[in-house]
Protein backbone atom coordinates (compact mmCIF):
# COMPACT_ATOMS: atom_id res chain seq x y z
CA UNK A 1 0.00 0.00 0.00
CA UNK A 2 1.60 3.49 -1.12
CA UNK A 3 1.12 5.95 1.68
CA UNK A 4 -0.04 9.53 0.61
CA UNK A 5 2.69 12.19 0.37
CA UNK A 6 2.64 15.37 2.28
CA UNK A 7 3.01 19.09 -0.52
CA UNK A 8 2.70 22.11 2.49
CA UNK A 9 0.55 24.29 1.41
CA UNK A 10 0.61 27.04 -1.37
CA UNK A 11 1.40 30.43 0.48
CA UNK A 12 -0.60 33.49 -1.34
CA UNK A 13 2.34 35.52 -1.06
CA UNK A 14 6.11 34.77 -0.26
CA UNK A 15 6.71 37.94 1.80
CA UNK A 16 4.86 40.66 3.75
CA UNK A 17 6.01 44.20 4.03
CA UNK A 18 4.46 45.81 7.38
CA UNK A 19 4.99 49.37 7.07
CA UNK A 20 4.29 51.78 10.60
CA UNK A 21 5.72 54.67 12.19
CA UNK A 22 7.51 53.84 15.45
CA UNK A 23 9.99 56.15 18.16
CA UNK A 24 13.83 56.08 18.23
CA UNK A 25 14.68 57.00 21.95
CA UNK A 26 18.48 57.30 21.08
CA UNK A 27 18.21 59.64 18.22
CA UNK A 28 14.81 61.30 19.98
CA UNK A 29 13.53 60.82 16.06
CA UNK A 30 10.22 59.54 14.81
CA UNK A 31 10.80 56.93 11.91
CA UNK A 32 8.93 55.04 9.42
CA UNK A 33 9.81 51.23 9.47
CA UNK A 34 9.47 48.64 6.52
CA UNK A 35 9.67 45.44 8.21
CA UNK A 36 9.94 42.62 5.36
CA UNK A 37 9.22 38.89 6.67
CA UNK A 38 8.97 36.29 5.29
CA UNK A 39 5.94 34.23 5.25
CA UNK A 40 7.50 31.04 5.50
CA UNK A 41 9.02 30.29 8.63
CA UNK A 42 12.48 28.28 9.01
CA UNK A 43 12.86 25.84 11.42
CA UNK A 44 16.65 26.13 12.53
CA UNK A 45 18.12 29.31 11.36
CA UNK A 46 16.24 33.08 11.60
CA UNK A 47 17.56 33.92 8.03
CA UNK A 48 17.84 37.45 7.04
CA UNK A 49 16.03 39.14 3.95
CA UNK A 50 18.81 40.54 1.22
CA UNK A 51 17.01 44.15 0.29
CA UNK A 52 18.59 46.97 -1.38
CA UNK A 53 16.64 50.11 -0.37
CA UNK A 54 16.83 53.03 -3.41
CA UNK A 55 15.24 55.95 -1.59
CA UNK A 56 14.91 59.34 -4.32
CA UNK A 57 16.16 62.45 -2.82
CA UNK A 58 13.05 63.89 -2.59
CA UNK A 59 12.19 60.98 -0.84
CA UNK A 60 8.50 60.89 -3.08
CA UNK A 61 9.70 57.64 -4.44
CA UNK A 62 10.87 54.50 -2.15
CA UNK A 63 12.38 51.64 -3.97
CA UNK A 64 13.47 48.16 -2.14
CA UNK A 65 14.69 45.38 -4.55
CA UNK A 66 14.41 41.77 -2.27
CA UNK A 67 17.61 39.93 -4.07
CA UNK A 68 16.86 36.65 -1.57
CA UNK A 69 17.86 35.42 1.47
CA UNK A 70 21.57 34.83 3.82
CA UNK A 71 22.06 32.51 6.23
CA UNK A 72 22.78 33.88 9.72
CA UNK A 73 26.37 33.63 11.33
CA UNK A 74 25.28 32.66 14.05
CA UNK A 75 26.24 29.61 16.31
CA UNK A 76 22.91 28.92 17.63
CA UNK A 77 20.02 28.23 15.67
CA UNK A 78 16.62 29.71 15.92
CA UNK A 79 13.46 29.32 14.66
CA UNK A 80 11.09 32.22 12.69
CA UNK A 81 10.73 33.91 9.68
CA UNK A 82 13.43 35.66 7.47
CA UNK A 83 13.66 39.57 8.10
CA UNK A 84 15.21 42.57 7.36
CA UNK A 85 13.77 46.47 8.58
CA UNK A 86 14.72 49.73 6.93
CA UNK A 87 13.99 52.79 8.94
CA UNK A 88 13.17 55.73 7.11
CA UNK A 89 14.15 59.13 9.39
CA UNK A 90 13.87 62.22 6.97
CA UNK A 91 10.12 61.52 5.79
CA UNK A 92 7.68 63.98 5.08
CA UNK A 93 3.91 63.58 5.34
CA UNK A 94 2.45 63.17 2.21
CA UNK A 95 2.15 60.44 -0.97
CA UNK A 96 4.74 57.96 -2.26
CA UNK A 97 5.27 55.71 -4.56
CA UNK A 98 6.49 52.42 -3.00
CA UNK A 99 8.19 49.91 -5.59
CA UNK A 100 9.00 46.92 -4.71
CA UNK A 101 10.70 44.09 -6.57
CA UNK A 102 12.54 41.18 -6.55
CA UNK A 103 15.78 40.14 -8.05
CA UNK A 104 15.01 43.00 -10.22
CA UNK A 105 12.16 41.49 -11.52
CA UNK A 106 8.25 40.97 -10.40
CA UNK A 107 8.22 45.09 -10.27
CA UNK A 108 5.03 46.23 -8.20
CA UNK A 109 4.30 49.55 -7.96
CA UNK A 110 1.94 50.34 -4.29
CA UNK A 111 1.33 53.98 -3.21
CA UNK A 112 0.94 54.94 0.52
CA UNK A 113 -0.02 58.12 2.54
CA UNK A 114 1.79 59.20 4.83
CA UNK A 115 -0.54 61.20 7.39
CA UNK A 116 0.02 62.64 11.01
CA UNK A 117 -1.61 59.97 13.07
CA UNK A 118 -0.72 56.97 10.76
CA UNK A 119 0.23 55.26 7.51
CA UNK A 120 -2.62 54.22 4.81
CA UNK A 121 -2.38 52.14 1.88
CA UNK A 122 -3.73 54.04 -1.01
CA UNK A 123 -3.09 51.46 -4.42
CA UNK A 124 -2.90 47.87 -3.59
CA UNK A 125 -2.64 46.43 -6.91
CA UNK A 126 -3.98 42.84 -8.38
CA UNK A 127 -1.19 40.92 -9.14
CA UNK A 128 1.82 40.92 -6.42
CA UNK A 129 4.41 38.79 -4.91
CA UNK A 130 3.99 40.76 -1.34
CA UNK A 131 1.52 41.44 0.46
CA UNK A 132 1.73 45.53 2.05
CA UNK A 133 0.22 45.42 5.32
CA UNK A 134 0.16 49.22 7.18
CA UNK A 135 -1.07 50.43 10.43
CA UNK A 136 -4.52 50.69 10.03
CA UNK A 137 -5.13 46.60 9.25
CA UNK A 138 -1.55 45.66 11.44
CA UNK A 139 -2.17 43.19 14.28
CA UNK A 140 0.56 42.21 16.05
Amino acid sequence: MRTKQVRPDKLDFEYELYIYKDYDGVTGKDFIAFDFRTKKVFENFAYRINVEPNITADRQELSFNIEGLSAPLLDFSKTGPAFFIYKLYDFRNGSYALHLSKYRKNKTLFRIEILKNGIKLTHDPEKKFIKVITEENFVS
